[in-house]
């Protein structure tokens, strides 16, 4: 017996992708490349055929304050951005990695996805009830002689739609 495949939750994707840019480029980049600029020679085969070189400049421009700052350059040409850009997406791609292979069973719908959706969908129409709880109830006002029989029917092929 086949199964019918199971449709792919792309919104699922696209929230995991975001979240390994984000801990790529703002998180690991940020962090580690400030305290270890050699992080970023990990983009240098994608970014320079020549001369690279990374320079960390020690300034303090007020007593007890020191700022540190790092420039990389290939052929004498600054690459800095480029170089810290493509370093986080590289590592983006790793994390998204680790992340689709950590969260596997949220990249589908459930096999009874559609079913659950009708049933929300008309759950949410009727006030948290479901069609056989409504049509149980539209019997016993009909019952109760509340509703005429002409209304009955109506109410009834309402609902009946909605399936």
């Amino acid at each position: 017996m086949e199964t019918a495949p199971k449709r792919i939750n792309w919104k699922i994707i696209i929230v995991m992708f975001g979240a390994s840019l984000f801990l790529g480029i703002a998180i690991f980049t940020a962090l580690v490349g400030a305290f270890f600029p050699a992080i970023n020679n990990i983009s240098r085969p994608l970014l320079c055929d020549g001369e690279y070189n990374i320079t960390t400049t020690r300034s303090s421009f007020r007593p007890g304050e020191t700022t540190w700052s790092h420039n990389i350059d290939c052929d004498g040409r600054d690459i800095t951005i480029p170089s810290v850009f493509m370093t986080g997406f590289m590592v983006s791609l790793v994390i998204f990695v680790l992340i689709l292979i950590h969260f596997r069973k949220y990249l589908t719908y459930p096999e009874n996805f559609a079913e659950l959706a009708n049933d929300l969908k008309s759950t949410e129409k009727s006030g948290g009830k479901t069609t056989l709880d409504r049509l149980t109830d539209l019997k016993e006002l009909r019952d109760k002689n509340l509703i005429s029989q002409v209304e009955y029917e109506r109410k009834k092929d309402e609902i009946m739609k909605e399936l």
